[in-house]
């Protein structure tokens, strides 16, 4: 059962994952089109972006494959600051789309863009972390991918969390087809 699905109808997974499956993330992998969905997000307008991340388990490490918003643009507040926002019909849409006929694809992430497009200070990405805890898209199986430009260099960082310390994670962007 998808992740949207628990958290938005409130449904029980009779089937949790295997310890393997529910392991921190040790790395993420950025398929070429989930890197073509966030570089849209990075260029569209816009002072807050974020949303959830789809993609499969593999061990420790996490393949990304589809980036969603977490609000329709156009229904997001004037002026809003909640960086991590959700829609739940939204984000309900995109999780059973990608997810149908593929049970190993779900909901394993969020991603944000700061409203400058700034990479983000160590500190700013703590109030991050803790802002996408509380916003309970964060927790011991998922992690946050930041996007930001820095010196004229895009530059993608992984975030998760574990037993309350931030923990970096590798990120690696994909080439090709294949994935």
């Amino acid at each position: 059962m998808s992740r949207a699905r628990q958290r938005f109808l409130g449904l029980t997974n009779y089937h949790p994952r295997t310890d393997a499956q529910a392991q921190l993330p040790s790395a993420l992998h950025l398929t070429p089109e989930v890197q073509r969905q966030l570089l849209a997000y990075f260029y569209s307008p816009g002072a807050i972006r974020s949303g959830p991340l789809f993609g499969r388990r593999q061990n420790g490490i996490r393949v990304i494959t589809a980036a969603g918003r977490g609000v329709p643009p156009g229904l997001i507040p004037e002026g809003s600051s909640e960086l991590f926002a959700l829609d739940a019909g939204y984000v309900l849409g995109w999780s059973d789309a990608l997810t149908e006929g593929q049970s190993e694809i779900d909901w394993i992430g969020h991603w944000l863009i700061a409203a400058n497009n700034a990479v983000g200070t160590y500190e700013e990405h703590l109030d991050w972390l803790h802002q996408a805890q509380s916003a309970v898209v964060l927790d011991d199986e998922t992690f946050l991918l930041t996007l930001g430009n820095e010196e004229e260099q895009l530059v993608f960082a992984g975030w998760a969390v574990h037993a309350r310390r931030p923990t970096t994670l590798p990120v690696t962007r994909l080439r090709g087809t294949g994935s």
